[in-house]
């Protein structure tokens, strides 16, 4: 069979599945063929074999049944690199580099800082990312998940990083004694009711995205013991939901009254990111 009849014929089957189907198709036949997207768009009369066939028959019904993209690829892009990607993790969003543009630019203004703690891992793409523009950075990336955690070492290890970056299986705070310059956090925030009703709930590890009540469980446990853990100088990146950021501003104000706190927006106008940034003078 043609590639462009396999295509159109199953056409019925994946279109609609998302508002990207036709891309993500598309994208996806490139992924299974190894070959580019445009070469996909411009071959169609290129014959498939039987294995080829299989393959795309199975993976499309996967894809036409809700499994997400970034599965099926076993890899999604992050800050310009690709990390390898399972359903152990939370599948890494172009909001969260957000966390890492404001982590780099302080790490620019304070050259002394060395030491980063990332909270909920995942992937690891934040710290790898973070590692990977900043040579001299050190950092301790952590998860409660062991699957995910093992998911982080591959990644870690396909960007040579391992001297760099230590991997810890921890609730929240791993349990070192050690002060850290930047401390980043993007734990599960979303209210759980509300998660229930939302097209990942059962496609995405629950586990990463599960908030509590009203989605600030985890961070109520994590900002007081921050304090314990920061150096003179330093920032703390949480990445939240955007109906959040009253209540985060008000709890991070009352366990660093001398701060500077702040909410930054993301691209599309949503609160995103608290921002407290620590001084020493």
């Amino acid at each position: 069979m043609k590639l462009a009849d396999f295509l159109q014929q199953t056409s019925p089957e994946w279109r609609g599945v998302t508002d990207s189907s036709e891309l993500d198709v598309t994208v996806l036949a490139a992924h299974l063929l190894g070959r580019s997207r445009a070469w996909v768009l411009s071959h169609g009369d290129y014959e498939l074999t039987a294995e080829q066939l299989q393959s795309l028959t199975e993976n499309i019904a996967l894809y036409r049944e809700g499994v997400p993209l970034p599965y099926l690829l076993g890899e999604w892009e992050f800050f310009g690199k690709k990390f390898i990607v399972t359903e152990a993790t939370l599948i890494p969003r172009p909001e969260t580099e957000l966390m890492v543009e404001e982590v780099l630019a302080w790490l620019e203004s304070h050259p002394q800082a060395e030491a980063a703690l990332d909270i909920g891992t995942g992937t690891g793409c934040v710290a790898i990312s973070i590692a990977l523009a900043c040579e001299r950075v050190r950092v301790v990336a952590s998860d409660l998940s062991l699957p995910a955690l093992a998911v982080a070492k591959r990644n870690v290890a396909k960007y040579d990083l391992q001297e760099r970056i230590a991997l810890i299986c921890a609730s929240l705070l791993p349990p070192l004694a050690r002060r850290f310059d930047v401390l980043c956090a993007n734990l599960p925030y979303i209210p759980s009711q509300r998660l229930r009703a939302l097209p990942i709930y059962g496609k995405e590890p629950t586990l990463a995205l599960d908030g509590g009540s009203d989605g600030l469980d985890l961070y109520r446990g994590l900002l007081p013991a921050l304090a314990a853990v920061v150096r003179e100088d330093c920032l703390i990146a949480c990445e939240i939901d955007s109906s959040q950021s009253l209540a985060m501003l008000a709890m991070a104000h009352r366990v660093f009254p001398q701060a500077e706190v702040s909410v930054i927006k993301d691209l599309s106008g949503q609160d995103r990111l608290l921002r407290v940034k620590i001084e020493s003078n």
